[in-house]
């Protein structure tokens, strides 16, 4: 799987195919197919490592707040770790969000990007039950937050964000889009 992360990370998805990632790794072009059903197999495999490390980096940011942060100031320590975590590895979440590539039914794709986007269903009902968005479906809520995030994170990654607002630090562009889509601002007590 590290032969296929390097591929990805240096040449992007288009270069990937079994026979180049056994060549890569030093092996006969034949031995990933006794480990994956195919390319899609083992990209889900290495897709579901990004949603491991997604998962991990929010589970830190949370870990890092001061005793006492609010569920508002954790929501969007998830959010800014989802977008660093994106920025850090762009070809990897760009993997992540490809279904065509993927196979969408294999176990450990489904249970890691499952678990990432439950963590921010649980920020967000954690941030309700403090008063905010009371009134709002929590899951449709959290497919909200994180579609502004990912936005974010997906044009920032591949550089498309600096174009039309250039000068733009990525901490301003983040606190912004955090302000948006939470409806905070900075300072609130939260």
């Amino acid at each position: 799987m590290q032969v296929t992360l390097t591929l990805l990370a240096e040449e992007g998805l288009e270069a990937l195919s079994l026979r180049r990632i056994a060549r890569r790794a030093g092996v006969s072009h034949g031995a990933p197919q006794r480990h994956f059903r195919g390319l899609a197999d083992l990209l889900s495999v290495v897709a579901a490592r990004g949603f491991a490390l997604l998962s991990e980096a929010i589970e830190k940011s949370g870990a890092q707040l001061p005793p006492g942060a609010g569920p508002m100031a954790r929501l969007e320590a998830a959010g800014r770790a989802y977008v660093e975590t994106a920025i850090a590895y762009p070809a990897l979440f760009a993997l992540m969000f490809r279904p065509g590539e993927l196979d969408l039914t294999h176990p450990e794709y489904m249970r890691e990007s499952s678990a990432a986007f439950e963590q921010v269903v649980r920020h967000v009902r954690a941030a309700q039950d403090a008063g905010w968005q009371t009134d709002r479906d929590t899951r449709l809520l959290a497919g909200c937050v994180w579609s502004g995030v990912h936005g974010l994170a997906t044009l920032w990654a591949q550089g498309a964000f600096v174009g039309p607002v250039p000068g733009v630090s990525l901490e301003d562009a983040l606190s912004t889009t955090l302000e948006l889509v939470l409806g905070t601002a900075q300072g609130d007590d939260r």
